[in-house]
């Protein structure tokens, strides 16, 4: 009988289609197939597939496939439909809340936490078990795990019918003997239920990480394999081997996929990547490649060097980021079905990330569609040909003129400048994403070809190839099924870390070397046991300069006090001879690729990392014959379509039919080539080869720019502005922000930078306006002081809040600003400041509770050059670092702001060469002028007409004083919004004073971005300008604002007046803003809770002699909203999260105990408010402690019925059986070894009545541990012992409390509840927190510079 040839099968699952590449190994013959989509079940789809094309094959019912690759998306709808399994978690004790926490990141800018709505964890709490037992981070034992009690605290679980479980416990990264017991015990009360242990699933640090990558293993686990079980049954007749596509590119055997089933959630993306490798990069001489895949919703882009695509250590699946390998794909809202719109209030056209989708899809594909789309754009344009898929279905024009024209009337402009806005916008936001993953990685872009696929890639491909100047651009055959081909040429990868934790120079090369040797046995056992490969048919793969070698390894390293690991590929021949140093060049190297930089501190080797992989064999793929003329035949030609470039028309241009082109052909643009998955244009100025794999290769005809052969008119010609032109411009600002914070967070030293994220950047015009940042520009007010020259390459520093008007407000800010020059003119100013650690100062932390006056609060730094034309005041910058407790750091981070700065002036200069100097102002000028409309909008429709008085307190100074009000009168006259603060207090002799900037902080980024809600509908949406999210804010609305604060106040002190304690007055002024805005839409309004960020600092000297020092940030209850709860324990600001407390038990002398929620701090309300943070900080060595908080005798104030917030406290046990109630401001605690201290922060208040407020959900919520039985009477919820809701004991409950309030609800409590005036306050205050009442501040002499203020007389006058 004669053998079968081998076959190759490569299976790709999308939405909408599933896609089949078929190769005969024997001859090189393959055949394509594309059948719909099967969501309910997708291997009825893949089975469906299999028979269509192989009954396009000779023999088709004698095939047997050799191999079945398969890319699917069963994991991810897991997750994005939240259909995964019932799993229940086992963590260490004290760590229950571990998901609910989140590390406390609310995602997105300043408004987010309003809107954003906290994902239920995938494994729930009522469904959490904590497991008795501790380890330290060097992996000894700290107490020891008791089986027995783990065992009897499983029981609950008992009958709940679980899926899965999840083991993940504290420090199992250095030994995973605690996971292992527990897992014996879980398998021994439930041996059905598959168990996922962190140790095998992710063996690093950074215990939330660690936590929701196990999870969410676990989560998927049970449905893959029942799918992948299914699969491999029915194909057994037909195949001899199912695999599966990791999220690296590689492939893994069935029983590696059930098992590790998070490392291939994103197999999708990967397909394509790896198509383009076989395709591309394997067989012409393109080696470096960026890839460019774009659907109807998204695309997704990549880059491969020297045919080895970049791989990220983390996989990102919906709000989920699990910390799984994966191709380094970026996805931007750019589709063929994105939806273009003109918002009202900004008149920009916005392209995206909203998605007509499959359905209704664009208008053009006469499924009822009615807005405009990319794919409308194209066809009205010309791009797109009348007739697709070969000819079966004709789109319909007409209805993509008409929508296009609906455009085109909001703008004010012609049908086809609007179908090119649309393409152009969508085409920058595409480019952004491209320049992620090349520029912003330190690649040049002309050192890359584009390849381009997708249903709709290729339609953009030349427009985006211009743009990057990477040329050829490359067409792959086939492009809609590419996916598919990568699936059916890649072959079987394993990957296994470890961490290996320590300071490089300080380790030998032999322990590294035995360490990877551990790891390559391993990993070769894997490869024959669970994959099939023989040892001689694997290869250690190196992701570098040479593809295939042997004996190549990875490893991630940085520098000592950063968090963000740099992997490096190494050769250990080179380990072997130059020992560590070999790896720290790579280090440095590699470094300074991303960051522009590198330094002289130590590094930190943190993973020793092997990837094998099967030997891959030469695929015989056929090539197309040769072409006799490069002039394709005219019969190749199925149509002509008149074409739309810069406004011009290009009559009869051909429309070649693909499948009919040989290798040699030449074909000049402007033209269409069709085919039955793709279109592909060739713009005017450009020609398209087919070269012998079939690929299209379109390049330049003449050497000259790209851009003026084919973007129409020289940039440096345009006078007349275009939406899309503005908008461009207005996506590269954005970029250009993002670089800088991205680059700050990945290479700073100080947790309060890179986790905190108290950094903030500044791009303005000339004259100093922002024109892309946090806050507001501060750079107008430097420029009316500074008295000296400016210069090409001047850096300017400094600290001194006094300097720059609060532009900064404390000390540790440190402030770069550099002018940025072009044709030797100043064309932008760059600046950002971060927070040191240390500045020094009084106090380790550099933030004096008991500040008098800011001589003790640190080095104070005047606006001065730290550079002049370029060249560093070393003598100054050593000076200062003499002055501060952590020099070492403050050089980083200060290296790292100018880099930041330096980034982001090269983008201003990139941005000024691409558009020109009079179109670069112009454009400026716009943005701007754009913004200012748009406010000024809000302010009439948003603002009401009478005004509106709002107060709140500060409670305490720290030195017994208190409260202190801040107060502000709101108003709108003639347009403009007004902000009066004279009823503030005056400033205090304590360091509580906040220096508010008018620019920085006033300018109401906070008011016109957060609190107006323009339209009732706006509720459940971003409220940032909810008419157009999109919007980057500038200083364009400066001018429609007056803000008054009174000299010698509270938010305006005169120096020198101590100012390390501002942070309390920071949040609390937001919480005023809200107030003020709420009175009129109460409806609208969030409760109180922003409140403050409590600040803990712990510093003295180890046993070992070397100096610690800790700040940190803690986070409270995140206020309820009229939307719904406000999340336990999380962070207000803008993208904040915790110190991983592995982290922080790995460099401290620490071990934190419990990390938690806190039971019923929460307000009551229809809506809860979040509940506090609870923390047992165990000192393990002698120190010093000191503590920033408020809210301690105050609460945040619920609001619409909505009870108050629990207070914040703070408790040291001490380790002889003592405990102390600690004030909230203290300095210079002295902490002995084992002791603990108890930190508790507020709650949030709540929002609308609690009577109103569903009893099931309490019910849960007590089943959660979120709210206690005795908490659930506030709800007016009786429940049973089973913690089972009693419906009727709770009617009568209620009936009784809603008589009651009847009759003892106060007026003034209708809209705000503060849980009591102050008076009512002080009287209970010992009683109730332990701590003496403050005294009035009317009560003390207040001395200083202020009594000298007319406002300081008229406040004297109003206490009488």
């Amino acid at each position: 009988m004669q053998r079968s040839p081998p076959y190759r099968l490569g299976v790709d699952v999308g939405g909408t289609f599933t896609d089949l590449f078929l190769l005969d190994e024997g001859s090189g013959d393959t055949w394509r197939a594309k059948v719909p989509s099967t969501p309910s079940d997708q291997s009825l789809a893949v089975l469906s597939g299999v028979e269509e094309i192989l009954s396009k094959t000779p023999n088709a019912s004698d095939v047997v496939l050799h191999v079945v690759n398969h890319g699917t998306t069963v994991g991810t709808n897991a997750i994005l439909e939240q259909k995964g399994a019932k799993v229940a978690l086992v963590v260490t004790e004290g760590y229950r809340d571990i998901l609910q926490i989140r590390r406390s990141q609310v995602p997105g800018g300043l408004a987010s936490w309003i809107t954003w709505k906290k994902p239920e964890p995938l494994a729930p709490l009522e469904m959490t078990v904590e497991a008795p037992g501790r380890l330290a981070t060097d992996g000894s034992e700290v107490r020891t795990f008791d089986e027995s009690a783990l065992e009897e605290r499983l029981q609950k679980l008992v009958g709940k019918e679980l899926d899965a479980v999840t083991i993940c416990l504290i420090n199992s990264f250095a030994n995973p003997a605690h996971e292992l017991a527990a897992r014996r015990v879980v398998c021994k009360i439930f041996p059905e239920t598959p168990v996922s242990i962190s140790s095998e699933v992710l063996s690093e640090i950074m215990e939330y990480e660690r936590t929701i990558t196990t999870v969410v293993n676990s989560y998927i686990e049970p449905a893959v394999a029942k799918y992948l079980d299914r699969l491999l049954h029915a194909l057994q007749e037909r195949a001899k081997h199912l695999r599966i596509l990791r999220s690296d590119g590689g492939l893994s055997s069935i029983k590696l996929a059930k098992r590790f089933p998070v490392t291939w959630m994103l197999s999708g993306p990967a397909g394509g990547v790896s198509g383009v490798v076989s395709v591309v990069a394997e067989q012409t001489r393109f080696k470096n490649l960026i890839t460019l895949d774009m659907g109807g919703t998204s695309t997704d882009v990549s880059l491969i060097e020297n045919c080895a695509p970049r791989t990220r250590r983390e996989t990102k699946v919906g709000d989920l980021v699990v910390r799984a390998p994966s191709v380094d794909v970026r996805t931007v809202g750019a589709g063929g079905g994105s939806i273009a719109r003109v918002p009202e209030v900004t008149k920009a056209l916005r392209v995206g990330p909203e998605s007509a989708s499959a359905v209704p899809g664009p208008a053009c594909y006469r499924k009822g569609g009615d807005a405009a789309t990319v794919t409308d754009a194209n066809a009205v344009l010309g791009y797109l040909p009348r007739h697709l898929l070969n000819g079966s279905f004709e789109i319909d024009l007409d209805a993509a003129k008409k929508v296009v024209q609906q455009v085109a009337d909001d703008l004010n402009v012609g049908l086809y400048e609007a179908a090119e806005g649309i393409l152009k916008v969508s085409n920058e936001t595409m480019y952004g994403a491209l320049r992620l993953v090349s520029i912003e990685q330190g690649y040049d872009p002309k050192d890359f070809s584009l390849v381009a696929f997708g249903g709709a890639g290729p339609l953009h491909a030349n427009a985006l190839g211009v743009l990057m100047d990477s040329f050829p651009v490359i067409v792959p055959p086939s492009p809609g099924v590419l996916c598919a081909l990568g699936e059916a040429t890649t072959t079987l990868r394993h990957e296994i870390s470890r961490p290996f934790m320590g300071v490089l120079e300080k380790t030998s090369k032999e322990d590294i070397l035995n360490g990877y040797r551990l790891l390559l046995k391993e990993a070769v056992d894997v490869m024959c046991d669970a994959q099939g490969v023989l040892e001689s048919k694997q290869s250690v793969l190196r992701l570098s300069d040479v593809r295939w070698q042997e004996h190549y390894f990875q490893a991630d390293l940085r520098y000592q006090g950063q968090a963000h690991n740099v992997s490096v590929n190494l050769s250990l021949d080179a380990l072997k001879r130059d020992g560590p140093s070999a790896i720290r060049d790579l280090f440095e190297a590699e470094h300074k690729r991303l960051f522009t930089y590198h330094l002289q501190s130590p590094v930190e080797l943190m993973n020793l990392r092997i990837i094998v992989e099967e030997k891959k064999s030469k695929l015989p793929i056929r090539k197309l014959l040769k072409a006799l003329s490069p002039n394709p035949p005219t019969s190749s030609i199925a149509s002509f379509s008149t074409l739309i470039f810069s406004g011009s028309e290009y009559r009869e241009c051909a429309v070649w039919t693909r499948s009919t082109l040989q290798s040699g052909h030449r074909l000049q643009g402007p033209c269409i080539i069709t085919e039955m998955d793709s279109n592909t244009v060739v713009r005017p100025g450009f020609i398209a080869e087919i070269d012998d794999m079939g690929n299209i290769l379109i390049s330049p005809v003449s050497e000259s720019s790209p851009s003026s052969l084919t973007m129409g008119k020289n940039p440096h010609e345009i006078l007349d502005l275009d939406p899309a032109t503005v908008d461009i411009f207005e996506h590269a600002l954005r970029n250009a922000r993002n670089e800088m914070d991205t680059l700050m967070t990945r290479t700073t030293m100080s947790p309060a930078i890179r986790e905190q994220q108290d950094e903030f950047n500044v791009i303005a015009e000339p004259s100093g306006k922002m024109i892309v940042g946090q806050f507001g520009s501060f750079i107008g007010d430097f420029l009316d002081s500074w008295k000296g020259t400016i210069e090409e390459g001047d850096v300017f520093l400094t600290n001194d809040p006094y300097s720059v008007a609060g532009a900064i407000s404390h000390h540790p800010d440190w402030l770069i600003l550099m002018p940025i020059f072009a044709n030797e003119k100043i064309i932008a100013w760059t600046a950002n400041f971060g927070h040191m650690t240390d500045v020094g100062g009084s106090v380790p932390g550099s933030l004096p509770t008991g500040a008098c006056s800011i001589f003790e609060e640190g080095i104070q730094i005047p606006v001065t050059k730290a550079a002049s034309k370029g060249d560093w005041n070393q003598d100054l910058m050593d000076l200062i670092y003499r002055n501060v407790r952590l020099p070492e750091w403050n050089r980083c981070d200060v290296q790292a702001l100018v880099a930041a700065c330096t980034l982001a002036g090269q983008r201003m200069v990139d941005l000024y060469k691409r558009f020109g100097d009079k179109t670069y102002f112009a454009t400026i000028e716009e943005l701007l002028e754009r913004n200012k409309r748009a406010v000024s909008s809000i302010i009439a429709t948003a603002i009401p007409d009478e005004p509106v008085f709002f107060e709140d307190w500060i409670d305490d100074d720290g030195q017994g004083v208190g409260p202190w009000k801040i107060a502000c009168t709101m108003s709108r006259e003639n347009g403009r919004l007004m902000f009066d603060f004279s009823e503030t207090d005056p400033q205090s002799p304590s360091s509580i004073n906040f220096y508010l900037s008018i620019n920085m902080d006033i300018s109401s980024r906070r008011v016109v971005s957060i609190n107006l809600p323009p339209h009732p509908a706006s509720v459940d949406n971003d409220r940032t300008l909810s008419s157009d999210p999109s919007v980057v804010a500038n200083d364009g609305f400066h001018s429609l604002m007056d803000v008054h604060i009174p000299e010698g106040s509270l938010l305006r002190p005169i120096r020198p007046a101590a100012l390390s304690c501002r942070t309390h007055f920071l949040g609390r002024l937001l919480d005023l803003i809200s107030g003020l805005l709420g009175q009129k839409a109460p409806e609208f309004m969030t409760a109180a809770g922003f409140s403050d960020s409590p600040h803990f600092m712990y510093s003295g000297y180890k046993d070992s002699g070397e100096w610690f020092q800790l700040y940190w940030l803690g986070f409270g209850g995140i206020p309820a909203r009229p939307h719904g709860d406000g999340p336990d324990a999380h962070s207000l600001w803008p993208a904040m999260k915790s110190i991983p407390n592995e982290f922080l038990e790995l460099y401290y002398p620490l071990c934190i105990e419990t990390y938690a929620t806190l039971p019923d701090s929460g307000g009551p309300g229809l809506y809860r408010g979040g509940n506090a943070q609870f923390i047992r900080w165990r000192f393990l060595s002698e120190g010093e402690i000191s503590i920033h908080d408020d809210r301690w005798l105050s609460k945040p104030w619920g609001v619409l019925g909505g009870e108050p917030g629990q207070r914040s406290s703070k408790v040291l046990a001490r380790v002889d059986g003592g405990r102390e109630i600690l004030g909230s401001k203290q300095d210079r605690i002295r902490v002995r070894k084992g002791d603990v201290l108890e930190w508790s922060t507020w709650g949030g208040g709540g929002w609308g009545n609690a009577l109103h407020r569903e009893p099931e959900t309490v019910g849960l919520e007590i089943r959660r541990g979120l709210v206690s039985t005795k908490g659930a009477e506030r709800y007016g919820v009786v429940v049973d012992k089973e913690g089972k809701v009693d419906a009727e004991g709770t009617k009568l409950l209620r009936s009784q409390m809603e008589r009651q309030e009847l009759g003892t609800r106060k007026e003034e409590t209708k809209i705000f509840n503060r849980g009591g005036t102050w008076e009512e306050l002080k009287e209970k205050c010992f009683e109730e927190t332990g701590l003496a009442p403050p005294k009035d501040p009317r009560e003390v002499e207040l001395r200083g510079p202020m009594t000298r203020t007319k406002f300081y007389s008229a406040w004297k006058c109003r206490q009488r």
